[in-house]
């Protein structure tokens, strides 16, 4: 039998590795693309979870015959999984994670209204409402080294949510704290960033940033805009409304429910 010259690697070996390569850059590919995809619905990411497993394994092997690569993907590994196996602390401060969330969602601002939408490239008013919470509150856990906030906003991912759903609670993850009959004249000082609107129809919702100020994904407008309570030409600020907060942004022992007016 005749043997390969010395040094040089078989040829099933080599094209193996190299179809091997193939299907890992492929699977980047098409995780950028799913990434990058407005629309979120479960197909998406439970194909996204999936890609992103392979992935991590993916890149593992590929890696594996380089020493420092290896051992720096196995901490890198390591670390993640050990941060999300902590239990975490219930006692974070909730003012700082609004802000943070108010700042996730201003984000977002201009950017172009699509039905379904999630991320940059496209978002409509539950997709704003749940991106920005999203994005504030896994920011807010890794910055201080919160596992229990970042678990909480993969829950909250992966949970999609309409606006009829945020309107009744978010499968329990919110709770109504005020029913108006149109945000003109709802009394805000009761509210803090994060509080979200959702019209009785549930035909919309808007995000509460503050200081009497609104942020909504606007089909008329076509984008991401501010509006608030000396905005009475814009149509949603003056039909019945249901305002829910995030429970994980009440403090461990619940304030007695805000009454609005009823005249």
């Amino acid at each position: 039998m005749r043997k390969s010259p010395k040094g040089s690697r078989p040829p099933l070996s080599l094209f193996s590795r190299r179809f091997a390569l193939l299907l890992w850059g492929v699977a980047w590919l098409s995780l950028a693309a799913v990434i990058l995809y407005p629309v979120s619905n479960d197909a998406i990411r439970t194909t996204g979870a999936v890609l992103a497993g392979l992935l991590i394994i993916g890149t593992l092997a590929v890696a594996w015959r380089y020493r420092f690569l290896r051992w720096a993907l196995l901490a890198i590994y390591g670390i993640a999984a050990g941060f999300s196996a902590l239990p975490g602390r219930a006692d974070y401060d909730r003012v700082a994670l609004r802000r943070e969330i108010a700042r996730s969602l201003q984000r977002y601002e201009g950017v172009k209204f699509r039905p379904g939408g999630e991320n940059f490239w496209g978002i409509d008013a539950a997709g704003l409402i749940r991106r920005g919470t999203i994005d504030g509150t896994l920011l807010f856990g890794i910055r201080t080294f919160n596992p229990l906030l970042a678990r909480k906003a993969v829950a909250l991912w992966w949970r999609d949510r309409s606006a009829r759903e945020l309107g009744v609670g978010a499968g329990k993850a919110a709770r109504k704290v005020i029913e108006e009959k149109s945000l003109l004249i709802l009394n805000d000082k009761n509210l803090h960033p994060g509080d979200f609107a959702v019209t009785q129809n549930a035909a919309h919702a808007l995000a509460y940033l503050g200081d009497h100020v609104w942020l909504e994904a606007d089909p008329t407008e076509g984008k991401v805009i501010r509006v608030n309570t000396a905005s009475p030409r814009n149509p949603w600020m003056n039909q019945p409304v249901s305002v829910l907060r995030w429970r994980f942004l009440e403090p461990p022992f619940r304030n007695p429910v805000a009454q609005g007016s009823r005249t």
